[in-house]
């Protein structure tokens, strides 16, 4: 097989496999370490849809974990914890999300695991959600009615071995009612709370694919697996309207606002919207997806419908035109088919440009999902209306090599990329996000095999076939020059590379040699044969090392300078598919069909990390900025990234042989898993050593901590008397009319009447009738005096000062203007106290200093007049204070003398 050209199971992969699918894993490499997933979307089960309020949200599954999204701009917002099997249905219900896995439901509250729901009978394949029950379809051919809230099983339905359960749906307003569609063409009516069969439908011609309720009470649609869609009065066991589309039908759903339409989908992507009013075909939208559409739902009251399929991918259709016709209004998608060459763009390590064997080049960015893109082939959608063809079909063939500088991006195309069996490179240009108008053919006529763009971002090199290689000017499209000749490459050309300074041009062939070509005079300066078929060329500008891969399975560097090989590197037991240079250009990363990826370290020869995964890796790309390794792999359209490990851990870097190799599995979009075994954790018996991980207040008591509040907690202190005569009132307030003489009243804002209760004893009457103001002969004391007496009493004030915080500034005011002078302003020296201790433990710092400031403020006079008394623990914040600035200042001066050393130095 040639190196460009995808297995077969590339071409037949159609979402079956997912990042999480793998079986878990005891080890982890030593380098490389997995962190995420990028570009799952959905995959063939339906999706869950619920309102909000006036906000939606969708619940999509991606193999073993699933993604929440806000429908108004399709904005990731929540991805699942990673189950231990592939997760078979989906369910939501407020802030609940259930999962179904093997027998089991695993119940999320906004994508944590909170509980589960224990199965006892066969897998389940349907979850259907309403009010506080569950309801389960499992391939025994049982439903399992759960309450979710307590988890307790309400009933359990075993149907007829003749009754095939197929689908289910609960019909609206039918009380503890269920709708059960069968196989073989049959429904019935089961009460789930008395567990009787109620009512038997007669079967129709086509097994049920799906059931629909209608806006009408009583109306349900059904959909046959011959096309045929029904629409059907249960209450009265009558048809009132029927319809054919081609293909089986996947799911139906009605619009609920002022038109009467109804859309059903099928096995091919297509959509047909139905004319309710008319009983005829309204509009075809062909090719909606590039796959089956397992589920379609219209928002209600608005003219607005969610589609899904397996082409990875979720859209959002509106209907505002006067025909009628919907148009897309969003979409989120990634490759439906596995990804063939993948490379990071840029020098930012932000976007990684990917192309596949469906069809397409996208642009996947690693910071935010949101801003992955597919670039647009034109207008490949209005060619499909016309042609009644699907948009896939109209498509560039899949992309087998891709080049890219960003040399010139603003100013012309600046990708350039090269299709299976085609004498066509395609121009593109990524600030546009679009094909260019430029298609750069062989000389020759033979396919085109190998691309590279310099690196000033004015030539495109493209080499074919025959081995001939040709020169075009990226920005008019226009032939150069060709590298031909004589001592031309006899076989296909399999990579292209060039200097920073366009002196030299280097290529590789299948008839294994290596040719350094003068730019200029488009002649052979000089040839190095390794006698094997070399299939890749990477070509490292700065430290001009080229790292070829032969047929041989050996990974050969050679130094452009004096043209020789300096190192060789063996050890992958089969074809080598994709290697990458680190950016600093001492490692030379390697992936095998063997299932490794291998590390290699220039500087000693040696291998530094190997390990393997379970799905063959089949393109890889290492980060610009150096911390992250892309990796893309057979059955998966994903693209997957692997945090270096060296960036934030020691990792000790010695040679490693082929007896250390350890499985490791692939990353998954929920991230790092807390299970994955490293360094930095405590794991035992596969566990973590606790079920969470807390911030400490306090790394070390040596460190000076701020408090977790929020500024407004102290700032707004600090300006207190600022806010206050900004929110003083600019007028007094009116006074309430005068009520009766003879009718009391309470207190307030608002005159309320005093209610009258007849059983008023007469010493009750007596107290309230006395206009003289008995008082205690001890002191009123608010909560927080009596929290402080009892800190300084325990020298404790730990549970003080958290009191403290959740006091807002108005409070803290308060209470501090309200401590006590007497008995030798025994309050204001607690409090005094108590911030000299907080200072000494070092925490909270900028909220005692507030604290202090604010109190000073208020008390200042009254400290000054009897600073006899309030002149110790004053002195005492002082020495703190001293202290820790002294400690501070030394440890800054040291640090400036360090850096101004090494400044001289350098």
């Amino acid at each position: 097989m040639a190196p460009d050209e995808p297995s077969a199971s590339l071409k037949k992969s159609k979402l079956k496999h997912h990042p999480s699918d793998q079986s878990p894993h005891a080890h982890s490499p030593r380098i490389f370490q997995p962190f995420r997933a990028l570009g799952y979307v959905t995959n063939e089960l339906p999706f869950s849809l619920q309102a909000r309020g006036k906000v939606y949200f969708l619940t999509t599954c991606i193999g073993n974990t699933f993604q929440i999204y806000d429908c108004v701009k399709l904005n990731l917002l929540f991805v699942g914890s990673r189950t231990e099997a592939p997760i078979t249905a989906i369910a939501a219900s407020g802030d609940y999300t259930f999962a179904a896995c093997n027998k089991n439901v695993i119940v999320y509250e906004r994508a944590k695991e909170v509980r589960r729901i224990l199965g006892d009978g066969g897998e389940i394949f349907s979850l259907t959600v309403f009010s506080n029950y569950l309801i389960a379809c499992r391939d025994d051919n049982s439903i399992a009615i759960w309450d979710f809230t307590t988890t307790e099983k309400v009933t359990e339905i075993k149907l007829d071995p003749g009754f095939r359960l197929a689908v289910l749906i609960h019909p609206s307003t039918y009380l503890n009612k269920i709708l059960v569609g069968s196989t073989n063409g049959a429904m019935q009516i089961w009460n789930f709370r008395t567990k009787k069969l109620v009512y038997t439908f007669s079967p129709f011609s086509s097994p049920i694919t799906t059931l629909a309720q209608s806006p009408v009470v009583d109306v349900i649609a059904v959909g046959l697996l011959d096309g045929s869609i029904i629409i059907h009065n249960i209450k009265a066991d009558e048809q009132i309207l029927s319809f054919k589309q081609e293909g089986t039908v996947t799911s139906i759903s009605f619009r609920t606002d002022d038109q009467h339409i109804m859309a059903s989908a099928n096995m091919s992507g297509d959509i047909t919207l139905w004319d309710l009013d008319k009983r005829k075909l309204h509009h075809l939208m062909k090719g909606a997806h590039d796959g089956m559409i397992p589920s379609i739902q219209f928002f209600n009251g608005q003219p607005i419908l969610i589609t899904s399929g397996t082409d990875n991918a979720i859209k959002e259709w509106i209907f505002d035109s006067a025909d009628g016709v919907p148009r897309l209004l969003r979409s989120r998608s990634g490759h439906h088919l596995p990804s063939t060459s993948i490379q990071y763009y840029g020098q930012d390590g932000q976007w990684i440009l990917s192309g596949a064997g469906d069809r397409s080049l996208r642009a996947f960015s690693v910071i935010r999902d949101s801003q992955s893109v597919e670039l647009s082939q034109g207008s490949v959608a209005n060619k499909s209306k016309h042609l009644n063809l699907k948009i896939e079909e109209l498509k560039l063939p899949p992309i087998t090599q891709c080049a890219a500088s960003e040399a010139k991006q603003k100013e012309w195309d600046n990708i350039l990329t090269c299709h299976l069996n085609d004498n066509g490179a395609r121009t593109w240009s990524f600030q546009n996000k679009v094909i260019g108008k430029h298609v750069l053919k062989t000389g020759d006529g033979t396919p085109v095999k190998s691309v590279h763009i310099s690196a000033c971002g004015n030539f495109g090199f493209v080499g074919s076939l025959g081995g001939q290689i040709d020169l075009y000017n990226m920005q008019s499209g226009l032939h150069r020059k060709s590298f031909a000749g004589i001592d031309r490459h006899t076989k296909a050309v399999t990579g292209i590379g060039s200097d920073s300074l366009n002196r030299i041009m280097i290529s590789s062939s299948l008839d294994g040699t290596v040719k350094l070509w003068d730019f200029h005079t488009s002649k052979v300066l000089y040839t190095i044969n390794v006698d094997s078929p070399i299939t890749l060329l990477r070509f490292r500008v700065e430290s001009e090392l080229l790292a070829i891969v032969s047929d041989d399975m050996c990974v050969r560097v050679i130094d452009i300078e004096t043209r020789k090989i300096v190192r060789e590197f063996w050890g992958h037991r089969n074809r080598i598919t994709d290697i990458s240079f680190s950016p600093d250009g001492r490692w030379i990363v390697s992936a095998s069909l063997d299932a490794t990826i291998r590390t290699w370290d220039l500087p000693s020869g040696h291998m530094i990390d190997v390990f393997e995964v379970e799905s063959v890796t089949t393109s890889l790309t290492f980060s610009p900025t150096g911390d992250f390794l892309a990796t893309t792999h057979v059955d998966n359209v994903g693209i997957f990234l692997w945090a270096n490990r060296t960036q934030f851990a020691n990792v000790t870097l010695r040679s490693v042989s082929d007896e250390e190799i350890r499985p490791v599995e692939l990353p998954t979009t929920s991230g790092m898993d807390s299970d994955v075994e490293d360094d930095l954790f405590v794991i035992e018996n596969g566990q973590m050593d606790g079920t969470s991980f807390e911030t400490p207040d306090q790394l070390t008591h040596q460190m000076i901590t701020m408090s977790k509040l929020p500024k407004t907690k102290w700032q707004n202190l600090l300006n207190l008397e600022t806010i206050k005569a900004r929110n003083k009132p600019k007028e007094p307030p009116k006074a309430p009319e005068k009520t009766p003489f003879f009718l009391p009243t309470l207190p307030g804002v608002d005159p309320k009447f005093v209610p009258v209760s007849k059983e008023i004893n007469n010493e009750e009457k007596s107290k309230s009738d006395s206009r003289v103001l008995h008082l205690n002969d001890t002191r009123l004391e608010t909560e927080f005096v009596k929290k402080m007496k009892v800190a300084y009493e325990a020298k404790d004030y730990e549970d003080f000062f958290d009191y403290m915080k959740t006091l807002n500034p108005a409070n803290i005011d308060f209470e501090l203007r309200s401590l006590s002078m007497e008995d030798d302003f025994v309050d204001l020296r607690m409090f005094l106290e108590a911030i000299q201790s907080r200072l000494k433990t070092k925490k909270d710092f900028e909220l005692v200093q507030s604290y202090l400031n604010h109190l000073l403020k208020i008390h200042g006079d009254v400290v000054i007049a009897n600073f006899g008394v309030l002149g110790d623990p004053i002195r005492a914040i002082l020495t703190e204070h001293k202290k820790e600035w002294h400690r501070i200042e030394e440890l800054l001066h040291y640090n400036l003398c360090l850096l101004d050393f090494f400044r001289k130095v350098g």
